[in-house]
């Protein structure tokens, strides 16, 4: 059987964020034509999470955002933080620069993101396929979290990031009692 693996390629200009992408899960299903099997939804990248959680309602993602900033402090050097900034900070050891693999010029410090991501969110989900579509609860949705977006200002680039959707087919599903 054959594996369908459909990217969501975006630059990701805020910093921090939660988006629905369930429709887009269920659209790149249905362009496979996968009855049932399963989908795995995963980032590229070390600050950018998935979740399945209730998205669509407004006060949770707010309640959720408010909840990582304020549990994960912000490092104090980091670019987010202003004279304004309303969360905690602390200092942290971790720079982008200090990764030997780092090809972009950033000099913003982003421990906290890396942080955030692994306590808030997932590097992958995997779910089942059934009639089409992911097999979601009533209230879930598939989401991605954003946990250090950039603006491109001084010189720390914007986020180009690259979601995948992995779709395995598999043969009908049969209810067992």
């Amino acid at each position: 059987m054959k594996t369908f693996l459909k990217e969501l390629k975006f630059p990701s200009t805020k910093h921090t964020y939660i988006e629905d992408i369930t429709d887009k899960v269920n659209n790149a299903i249905k362009k496979s034509g996968v009855k049932s099997g399963f989908v795995i939804v995963n980032s590229k990248h070390t600050t950018l999470g998935i979740l399945v959680n209730e998205i669509a309602e407004p006060n949770l993602l707010k309640d959720m955002l408010e909840h990582t900033l304020k549990h994960i402090p912000e490092d104090k050097r980091s670019t987010r933080v202003h004279k304004d900034y309303k969360h905690p900070t602390t200092d942290y050891m971790h720079r982008c620069q200090d990764n030997p693999y780092c090809d972009e010029i950033d000099e913003d410090y982003n421990a906290a993101a890396h942080i955030r991501a692994m306590t808030f969110s997932n590097a992958s989900v995997t779910m089942p396929i059934a009639n089409g579509k992911a097999e979601l609860g009533k209230y879930q949705q598939i989401a991605i979290f954003e946990h250090d977006g950039r603006d491109g200002t001084g010189k720390n680039p914007i986020r180009q990031r690259t979601v995948q959707i992995w779709i395995y087919p598999s043969k009908e599903i049969k209810k067992i009692k």
